[in-house]
């Protein structure tokens, strides 16, 4: 649709000027929602839903994940930041699937021993260990999974596109 678009020259500075305001606003999005849940979750006694900042934080993230995907950009970055980190990126996936796991294992195990616990102290520590060493149980293996596999499963789709672009262009060539 390039019925509004002018063919004028832009700068390329004020672009990227734009491109980098643009990702400040939208990782300022991203935390105002994460206050927004943790806020709801933690403060109201009588249960604020949560669906609109959850709805925000996954579409997000899907949505990032499936352009750079298709685009071919996802291996790219990849192929950019292991030879220029010390620590590949499958790995630091795998340390996010643990740090997911924990933080998760603590906001329950906290969360429940507020809400549950009694008040007297030996209740509520009860309760944190129990809920806590569970959801360790669950959490970690379903995180360190789910981010290693996708982590995998797109930059493979993603270096079948970026090779695909490339024996396009060799092609026009």
């Amino acid at each position: 649709m390039k019925w509004f678009k002018r063919n004028a020259v832009q700068d390329e500075r004020i672009m990227n000027l734009k491109n980098q305001i643009a990702k400040e606003a939208w990782v300022l999005v991203m935390i105002i929602c994460c206050i927004s849940v943790i806020v709801k979750t933690f403060f109201f006694t009588e249960g604020q839903p949560v669906y609109t900042e959850l709805i925000i934080l996954i579409v997000n993230g899907v949505y990032y994940a499936i352009r750079s995907v298709s685009t071919g950009v996802y291996a790219d970055e990849v192929e950019v930041h292991d030879q220029t980190h010390r620590f590949s990126m499958t790995k630091k996936q795998i340390l996010i699937g643990l740090a997911s796991g924990l933080f998760l294992a603590l906001f329950f195990g906290f969360r429940s021993a507020y809400l549950y616990g009694d008040g007297s102290g030996t209740l509520e520590v009860e309760y944190f260990f129990i809920v806590f060493f569970a959801s360790l149980m669950m959490y970690i293996p379903f995180f360190v999974v789910l981010t290693a596999v996708s982590h995998l499963a797109m930059n493979r789709l993603s270096k079948r596109r970026s090779d695909s672009d490339l024996e396009d262009s060799d092609l026009i060539e």
